[in-house]
């Protein structure tokens, strides 16, 4: 059970990862593109630049679809791991509640088998006791 959790809170962690880097990149390509807006704006800008503009902000766009997708793929990976943790631990307890069933039914037969000797003995006892006092005649 403990290495399920740890696989969760391993999910959890990428998950958080994922979504820092995501964001952290959106914040960083709309920090350039507004650098690059007002040096348009400006008019400091040559065509070539321009171009070179254009190909960097699908560049930019092509890492924000690819961290999208790798957060994607840690949230369905985090799901993953929950879900299963989950079918674990309900495992685990009926698991548990069949070993307690068990040792409930073992404990009874243990104590019925003790008490079934105790009577044998003391039947025994008895036995040996009334051959004693009362001999067979004969």
């Amino acid at each position: 059970m403990s290495e399920r959790t740890a696989r969760s809170v391993r999910a959890r962690s990428e998950e958080a990862r994922s979504e820092i880097a995501r964001r952290s990149s959106e914040q960083r390509i709309a920090d350039v593109s507004r650098t690059e807006l007002e040096r348009l704006e400006a008019s400091n800008v040559r065509a070539g630049e321009l171009a070179r503009v254009g190909d960097w902000r699908k560049g930019a766009e092509n890492e924000l679809a690819a961290r999208r997708a790798k957060e994607t793929q840690a949230r369905e990976a985090l799901r993953t791991e929950v879900a299963a943790e989950a079918v674990a631990r309900r495992a685990l307890g009926v698991a548990s509640s069949e070993a307690e069933l068990i040792d409930g039914h073992r404990d009874a037969w243990q104590k019925e088998r003790a008490s079934a000797a105790e009577r044998s003995e003391e039947e025994a006892i008895l036995e040996q006791w009334t051959a004693k006092r009362h001999p067979l005649r004969g």
